[in-house]
């Protein structure tokens, strides 16, 4: 409303000074060709007086619906922008509400993932599942590589890559060692698996199981 008034105030002094102009053209400053012009008026026949009073009033009245119509198409305008603002207003409301949500469910992700891997290493980790599943290991490697800056996480974690080879394991003691590892809830994921066979048997092999996780930074 504010703003509609802001208009209606503008085109009103626009067309005061315009006024102000135009009768300073026709009267002189201080009024000084008044006389002139009503003894020139004075002075036609009465068919040109009434031509002149006619032409007058039709000067006045499309002055008056000229400045209607400007102002009028001020107040469009002046809506149009309004309602545009509203729907921007609107958007990034939503926009906003949709970041929050976003934002807390990342914030969990990140929290989530810090409490089950935060101090724990990778190496005593696969050497007890290892261990408790009386599996033989024959060398593990372990290293942590940044995350792609395209990825959200990027700034937050780190990706941990640990390949573990196995000699002279079957198939089956294999995968109930890369099911154990993952159901642990450490956040390690089998990425690759490797198995040649070995030499004078077929139910024995030497493996190679890459696994990746995840290390929250701090």
């Amino acid at each position: 409303m504010s703003a509609i008034v802001a208009i209606s105030d503008r085109v009103k002094g626009q067309y005061y000074v315009g006024l102000g102009l135009v009768r300073r053209r026709l009267f002189g400053a201080n009024n000084e060709r008044l006389d002139l012009w009503m003894d020139s008026f004075n002075k036609l026949e009465p068919p040109a007086r009434a031509g002149v009073v006619g032409f007058a009033i039709a000067a006045i009245a499309a002055v008056v619906v000229g400045a209607f119509a400007v102002y009028f198409v001020q107040v469009a305008n002046v809506k149009t922008e309004l309602n545009d603002t509203f729907r921007a207003v609107h958007e990034l409301e939503t926009l906003k509400s949709t970041y929050i949500v976003e934002n807390q469910k990342f914030e969990r992700l990140v929290s989530m993932v810090g409490k089950k891997t935060r101090g724990v290493a990778a190496k005593p980790f696969f050497e007890k599942v290892a261990k408790d599943l009386n599996v033989k290991i024959d060398g593990l490697s372990e290293k942590k590589v940044p995350l792609s800056t395209d990825n959200p996480l990027s700034g937050e974690m780190q990706e941990v890559q640990v390949d573990v080879r196995f000699p002279d394991i079957s198939i089956p003691r294999l995968l109930n060692f890369v099911i154990e590892v993952e159901k642990r809830g450490m956040y390690f994921r089998v990425n690759d698996l490797t198995i040649r066979g070995r030499y004078g048997t077929r139910l024995k092999f030497d493996g190679i199981a890459k696994f990746r996780g995840y290390d929250v930074n701090g």
